[in-house]
């Protein structure tokens, strides 16, 4: 993974008085010594850490999330009963994980390390505690970096405006990850499951459609509308009172609740 980075990824920082190992700290710019207690100042902003996020769910507690995602508001009716979902791949992913100071604040930028699909993916919250140093006997499972650290770098001055002195600390990451592909109505989907978190992402997936709920929309404000004008209407062409104009709307309002609530609550049960 080398060619990859300006510096290869580490797993040790040493003390700067006994050379013993420091424990990595992501975050953290001060790091005592276990073993001669001297505090260390770490510059990590040259350096390039090497981590892997602990995985706590299993293939079965991934599958469930998936399920329990397809059941959800987001995705068509019965997907969670419908759809044929084959056995996942794992594997472990590579993120660049850039810590910056922006406008005095710290500021976590995630970005992919190979080629990605489901670019949600990056929306992910990483906290520090579940963050180890990576360990070699993951590589079976680990995806090599393809993308540079340079690239990114590059990325985030040119888009985000983030300078090369801005970023204090730079970190390869490895996520594992569970890919399950899943076939609905003669289509093939792909989805990913965090197996630190059980978060589900998915940039294509049967949706729900959203006609027929623009369409009772538009169908009710226009209802609405016109019964909004019959004060105004009753009161200006009829001269009856404001007041009891006021109440034949309160009653037209009522009425069509009815079946536009009706209406709606099918469309939600079909789609």
């Amino acid at each position: 993974m080398d060619e990859f980075a300006t510096a290869p990824p580490e797993n040790q920082i040493l003390c700067h008085q006994c050379t013993a190992v420091l424990p990595i700290e992501q975050g953290s710019q001060f790091v005592t010594c276990e073993f001669c207690g001297a505090t260390n100042f770490v510059d990590k902003s040259g350096a390039v850490l090497h981590y892997a996020v602990r995985a706590t769910v299993d293939e079965t507690a991934a599958a469930a999330a998936l399920r329990r995602w397809m059941g959800g508001n987001a995705t068509v009716k019965d997907l969670d009963k419908k759809a044929v979902i084959e056995r996942p791949s794992f594997q472990m992913f590579p993120m660049w994980l850039m810590r910056v100071d922006q406008n005095g604040q710290e500021k976590v930028v995630l970005e992919p390390a190979a080629a990605l699909s489901i670019l949600e993916i990056t929306d992910l919250s990483i906290p520090a505690s579940d963050l180890e140093p990576y360990d070699h006997t993951m590589d079976g499972d680990a995806i090599v970096p393809t993308v540079p650290i340079e690239t990114v770098r590059k990325w985030l001055a040119e888009n985000q405006k983030i300078a090369a002195g801005q970023i204090k600390e730079s970190s390869l990451v490895h996520l594992p990850l569970f890919i399950f592909k899943y076939a609905f109505e003669g289509r093939e989907y792909t989805a990913v499951v965090d197996a630190a978190s059980s978060q589900v992402f998915a940039s294509i997936y049967p949706s729900k459609r959203e006609v027929p709920y623009v369409a009772i929309g538009s169908v009710g404000c226009a209802l609405y509308f016109c019964a909004a004008l019959i004060p105004a209407i009753s009161f200006f062409s009829f001269e009856v009172s404001l007041l009891f104009g006021i109440v034949g709307y309160i009653v037209v309002a009522i009425v069509l609740a009815v079946p536009i609530f009706g209406i709606a609550a099918y469309i939600s049960a079909r789609v």
